[in-house]
């Protein structure tokens, strides 16, 4: 299947694999999946390896094993309110976060003060020895790592916050509880690994692939006063944008306006 040294156990690997193929709908939600032998000969590997993998997909809901008829994909592997279409202003992502919220459980890893990455200075305009309110906290999905997230605040936003507050409650809520004004959201999404500390936190080998969210926050005068960024385990993320046509303002490749 993969390379014999490969750190991740077998059935993982064979686990990541269905899963993916389950949350991107290619086995259709009426018909049974392979059976146990076939994905054994599809796989290489042995059924025990498969029945493993299998076992772990039925404890996360995304298939139902039914006697005497088979193993189906489940109605919520493909309908997750999580992977909703997030739309783009202020409302549509404070909705999505709270989506977010309630559906996982937070776990506070760190709060303290101190310097932010450069990458994160640079965005946020601010000096790299600048003194910021970081926290560090675990996101969990059916009893599973979700994401990871790093916070980054000026000290008049952030140094009314403890680790009771984050253990419960979304940053954007604490934030604008402290008396912040969210005009503006800018947001990039790239590909990165697993370094050490994520890859011990979130469950997922060193060097695994991950989805990384950084978020800059600015007030009403257009100034950066707080920047996150969320590690997604990349077999559990998916970000989806949903884009409209606007009547009237068809592009032309001459460059001319329509009429």
């Amino acid at each position: 299947m993969t390379k014999a040294n490969s750190p991740t156990p077998l059935y993982h690997r064979v686990y990541a694999v269905m899963r993916e193929r389950i949350v991107n709908g290619y086995y259709p939600d009426n018909v049974p999946v392979p059976s146990e032998a076939e994905l054994s000969d599809s796989f290489g590997v042995s059924r025990i390896t498969i029945r493993k993998a299998m076992e772990m997909l039925s404890a996360e809901g995304l298939i139902t094993r039914m006697r005497g008829r088979g193993t189906f994909v489940t109605d919520r592997a493909q309908q997750s309110a999580l992977n909703r279409a997030v739309v783009s202003n202020i409302n549509g992502l404070f909705s999505y976060l709270n989506t977010v919220g309630q559906s996982t459980r937070l776990k506070v890893i760190s709060l303290d003060r101190g310097e932010a990455p450069p990458r994160i200075c640079a965005q946020m305009g601010i000096a790299p020895t600048t003194e910021l309110i970081r926290s560090v906290r675990l996101r969990e999905l059916d009893k599973r790592p979700y994401s990871l997230s790093m916070a980054y605040l000026l000290p008049e936003i952030g140094a009314g916050l403890t680790r009771q507050d984050l253990a419960s409650t979304n940053m954007i809520d604490l934030v604008q509880r402290e008396g912040a004004v969210v005009e503006q959201v800018e947001q990039v999404l790239t590909a990165t690994l697993a370094d050490e500390d994520a890859a011990e936190l979130l469950q997922v080998p060193i060097g695994a692939p991950l989805m990384r969210v950084n978020r800059f926050f600015f007030d009403d005068k257009m100034v950066p006063f707080y920047a996150a960024e969320i590690l997604y385990c990349a077999d559990r993320y998916e970000y989806r944008v949903s884009l409209k046509r606007e009547q009237g303002r068809d592009f032309h490749l001459d460059g001319s306006q329509p009429g």
